[in-house]
């Protein structure tokens, strides 16, 4: 059967993650129900990542098997207009059999955005997360170097069991970017446990407002739970290595 892979970006604020869940819009089950009006056949899509509810990828990898031979530049064309205007595909191509988006990934990197000001953006308030008060930048920069390296992240994270034994991850990229009042957080790493991204923001933001202490971030990368969250709005998954 020919297997095609999609390249994708999709704006997460009204589903409830990638992964089809009973009752509940999802970013798989709608790409699902498209492609199943376009190939007549039951699909199964794999996604490279779950994600949460309210979250955004500004890349995304998925892959599904059909029966048939599309024409690619038809079908792209075809999803593109019954999608809804929050989710988009940018390439289809067919790949090799073995291919699986899910466990053909080697690494993410992650993007959360803070907009840092007193004065309230509405282009840009579904997509950050707008803080008024000021953020001290040097205290956010010393707490995003404490994540760099290998550490144990069960603290910040909520687990599944299939995700129990696997909470060691070698962080291998942090990088603070800041243009005015936005602030940019980049994290890479060859995967992430869920809320992982969000509970570091939670901390550092925290970090920042002399809320908590660097030994207070050590502790839970010791294993204690972070108490912190960041809102989903801010989150985007930037870029997936294959």
């Amino acid at each position: 059967m020919p297997n095609y892979k999609l390249t994708l970006s999709f704006i997460g604020t009204k589903y409830a993650g990638w992964q089809i869940q009973p009752n509940l819009p999802t970013v798989q089950g709608t790409l699902k129900e498209v492609l199943e009006i376009i190939t007549k056949e039951e699909i199964n899509i794999i996604g490279c990542s779950r994600t949460d509810a309210g979250v955004h990828a500004l890349e995304y990898i998925a892959n599904f098997k059909t029966r048939k031979e599309l024409d690619i530049e038809k079908v792209l064309i075809s999803i593109n207009s019954l999608l809804p205007d929050d989710i988009g595909v940018k390439n289809i191509e067919e790949v090799d059999d073995k291919f699986n988006a899910r466990f053909g990934v080697k690494g993410k990197r992650y993007l959360y955005r803070i907009w840092n000001s007193k004065a309230k953006d509405p282009f840009l308030y579904p997509f950050t997360w707008t803080i008024f008060h000021k953020l001290d930048i040097e205290k956010i920069r010393e707490a995003l170097n404490l994540f760099r390296g290998v550490h144990d992240f069960r603290g910040f994270a909520k687990l599944d069991s299939a995700e129990e034994k696997n909470t060691i991850i070698n962080v291998e990229e942090v990088n603070l970017r800041v243009e005015g009042p936005l602030i940019e957080i980049r994290i890479k790493a060859p995967y992430f446990l869920r809320y992982m991204v969000r509970k570091i923001v939670g901390a550092v933001v925290n970090f920042s407002t002399g809320k908590i202490g660097k030994a207070d971030i050590e502790n839970y990368l010791n294993g204690s739970k972070c108490p912190y969250n960041a809102p989903p709005r801010g989150l985007f998954l930037e870029k997936v290595y294959l």
